[in-house]
């Protein structure tokens, strides 16, 4: 049997496109990210999971659900782009169910034990009586222990690291938002068992995919969010595309 050649995309709103076209998600933004130029060259069909406002810890939810509830090695030659957020993000688990599919409407599969946590973003003051309470908080939390959060988000990593090479699935991760802390002892541990073969710049903050574009003058006239536009999408697309070239990450 043939199998269905797919590229895996998950990350947050920046691995989703958002505002390309102005609007939060759409199937044009989504066709139109650099994670689907990467499957359309090496003729791979994308399956987008990314969510906007996606934390690390949902990022590796949307990898790890993926394959327990889609994966089939008999009918699928899959492999995965994995785009890492800014760590100072927090997912709490909560007894409410949200509904943040309606941030991300054209999401190919949505990982639904998203709705059973609220998020804590720097800037969000929480959108019901549970967030309100809690969040100011939980930001003092974020700005006092950046450490810990990068900490775990490298933990993050190589969970998802561990899971796709047991799985004999080729992949490729990056950081569209930056990881600032890699001098205190406790990450410098962790960062040589990342394989950096297959990650993009790993360490290098100044090469994560938003800061980069916006330092290099790169405008979106249509975004109110801080999100790139198309001509940023195609040309970190080309970069990672060269990286594949060298390090064999990702397969055609």
């Amino acid at each position: 049997m043939k199998k269905e050649k797919i590229l895996l995309v998950a990350g947050c709103s920046h691995m989703a496109g958002s505002e390309i076209d102005g609007n939060e998600d759409s199937t044009f933004n989504r066709q139109h990210s650099f994670g689907a130029l990467i499957a359309k060259h090496l003729g791979r069909k994308v399956i987008h999971v990314a969510q906007v406002g996606a934390a690390n810890t949902g990022v590796a939810r949307q990898v790890s659900h993926w394959f327990h509830h889609n994966y089939d090695p008999d009918t699928m030659n899959v492999n995965v782009i994995v785009g890492w957020t800014e760590p100072t993000r927090l997912e709490m688990p909560s007894t409410m169910e949200r509904n943040y599919i309606s941030a991300s409407t054209n999401t190919d599969w949505y990982e639904k034990s998203s709705d059973y946590f609220y998020k804590v973003i720097i800037g969000w003051e929480g959108g019901d009586e549970e967030e309100r309470d809690a969040i100011p908080a939980l930001h003092r939390f974020m700005a006092d222990h950046q450490p810990y959060l990068e900490y775990q988000s490298y933990n993050l990593v190589l969970q998802i690291q561990y899971l796709l090479q047991s799985k004999k699935i080729p992949y490729m991760m990056l950081n569209t938002m930056p990881f600032f802390l890699d001098d205190i002892q406790s990450i410098k541990n962790l960062i040589p068992l990342i394989d950096a073969t297959k990650y993009y710049k790993l360490g290098d903050k100044d090469e994560a995919f938003f800061p980069k574009y916006k330092e290099l003058g790169y405008v979106n006239e249509k975004a109110k969010y801080w999100h790139h536009g198309e001509e940023a999408h195609e040309q970190y697309a080309e970069e990672l595309i060269h990286f594949n070239k060298v390090n064999k990450c990702l397969k055609r």
